[in-house]
């Protein structure tokens, strides 16, 4: 038979704004007329506060014995009685502060210092404030690092839904103007805000701020996250890791004593959170090694797609290294007098001229491999080679999706090329998905090799020779 769980009461949380109205009924023959519609209020979006275990407060209602202050459009008026009341209380108690607060909603402007500017919030007391100033769309924004398990938390539900708009946040704390300004009495507070995300600058975009005594949080996340989170993850996860005794007053179920727990919640509890750290060890050996393989793949990326000149030829080398080939620049040999690189793979040996296009590329350019192939024999110290390949990296100014699958689209000048003539986007694909049968089949034609050699890929030197690099290293 089960046992019927503790009677909890509702959470007293203190929302700021005016609570939802329910909609005007339609009265037919009567407009408003254009100019002539209300100012819009402020008002939080519907929320199931009962499906939340909350009792919402709000204006004109008691927020002295409230958990935690909620303000989904702007910082709390920390002047105003409902934020004083509330302040007055969590000190009685001997409880932590705690405000989410969203910030940047409202008419923006312009700061001749930092450019665009959206309102920020006031923290109470003499600590000062914190701006906000709106970032550009596309913004990804990542986890900071050092944060607690509700930090974490939060900031990875708002990576999850993340708003419509990012603001980078900045601490101004009270100081005087200039130095011969008048002392500031009560001087200010000190404090820091800890950031939760940051961009890919490094500048807070969600925070907690904190007096250096501890005794409150300031949550603050951009305007336009979804209240639903916000008090989900007020209730499941700020509150029991900061103002536990809120939850005590409730009996709410999401606060048990560790010390009351039966034997078996202590192993099941233990093994939960074993769980949860190997997860995030493992989960921070993959981002390492995403980061690694990335740091070898991006060069070549975009050298193969957007290069000219040596970094193109760089990229062309790296993949017919990893492909198991040979490679010699003959440019450090030879000057302009011959091909790029000399490849050689499986007892054959090619010249490769590696050449770039803005648009789609003139028909001369086979020409130029033709003619390093005639004066190849007259070079001194120089062996017979099979033949020899272009490559070209061609409509550099569109983006890949849009270029031309083959080099020449021109079907009768194609069929009479007698080189091969491949695109180094198509290099590229074959390069990820690691076809290095279709890399050496493409320059060296029929090798008659079944098996390659051991498989490398790029390393950090271009000029260095052919060895199993960091891709190889990664997959085993």
């Amino acid at each position: 038979m089960s046992m019927p769980g503790p009677s909890a009461a509702p959470i007293p949380l203190h929302i700021t704004g005016e609570p939802p109205a329910p909609p005007a009924p339609d009265v037919i023959g009567t407009s408003g007329g254009p100019g002539r519609q209300p100012a819009p209020t402020a008002r939080p979006g519907a929320v199931d506060w009962a499906a939340l275990e909350v009792e919402p407060r709000w204006k004109d209602q008691e927020t002295g014995d409230c958990a935690a202050v909620l303000s989904p459009f702007l910082g709390p008026a920390t002047g105003g009685e409902p934020y004083t009341r509330y302040a007055a209380g969590a000190r009685q108690r001997g409880e932590t502060a705690l405000v989410v607060a969203c910030i940047g909603a409202g008419t923006r402007s312009h700061n001749v210092f930092s450019g665009p500017a959206a309102p920020g919030i006031h923290l109470p007391q003499y600590f000062g404030s914190i701006a906000a100033n709106p970032l550009p769309a596309g913004v990804s924004p990542e986890l900071a690092d050092g944060l607690d398990h509700a930090e974490h938390d939060l900031g990875t539900r708002l990576l999850n839904r993340p708003p419509a708009t990012w603001f980078r946040l900045t601490y101004l704390r009270d100081r005087p103007s200039h130095p011969g300004a008048a002392r500031v009495w009560p001087p200010p507070g000190e404090g820091a805000l800890r950031p939760i995300l940051v961009d890919g600058l490094g500048d807070p975009v969600a925070g907690v701020w904190m007096p250096a005594d501890g005794s409150a949080r300031w949550f603050v996340v951009p305007h336009g996250t979804d209240q639903r989170l916000l008090v989900e993850w007020l209730v499941q996860h700020a509150l029991p890791a900061y103002v536990p005794g809120a939850l005590t007053r409730a009996r709410s179920p999401l606060l048990r004593d560790p010390a009351l727990a039966t034997d078996a919640e202590a192993r099941l509890a233990e093994t939960i959170d074993e769980e949860q750290r190997a997860h995030e060890r493992r989960q921070t050996e993959l981002q390492q090694q995403l980061a690694e393989l990335r740091a070898v793949a991006d060069p070549l990326r975009d050298g193969l797609l957007f290069g000219t000149g040596h970094p193109l030829e760089d990229a062309v080398y790296d993949v017919l290294v990893a492909a198991g080939a040979t490679v010699t620049r003959l440019d450090d040999v030879y000057g302009t007098k011959s091909a790029d690189l000399l490849a050689e793979y499986g007892g054959h040996r090619v010249l490769v001229e590696v050449k770039s296009a803005n648009q789609r590329p003139p028909q001369t350019l086979p020409d130029k491999l033709l003619k390093h192939l005639n004066t190849w024999p007259g070079l001194t110290g120089t062996k017979p080679v099979d033949g020899g390949v272009l490559v070209v990296n061609h409509q550099i100014r569109l983006p890949p999706a849009q270029r031309d699958a083959e080099v020449y689209t021109d079907r009768a000048f194609a069929d009479a090329l007698t080189v091969p003539v491949i695109g180094s986007a198509r290099l590229l694909d074959w390069w990820r998905r690691e076809d290095w049968d279709a890399v050496r089949h493409a320059v060296f034609g029929d090798t008659g090799v079944a098996q390659p050699p051991e498989i490398t890929v790029p390393d950090a030197d271009p000029k260095a020779p052919g060895r199993p690099g960091l891709l190889s290293h990664l997959r085993g």
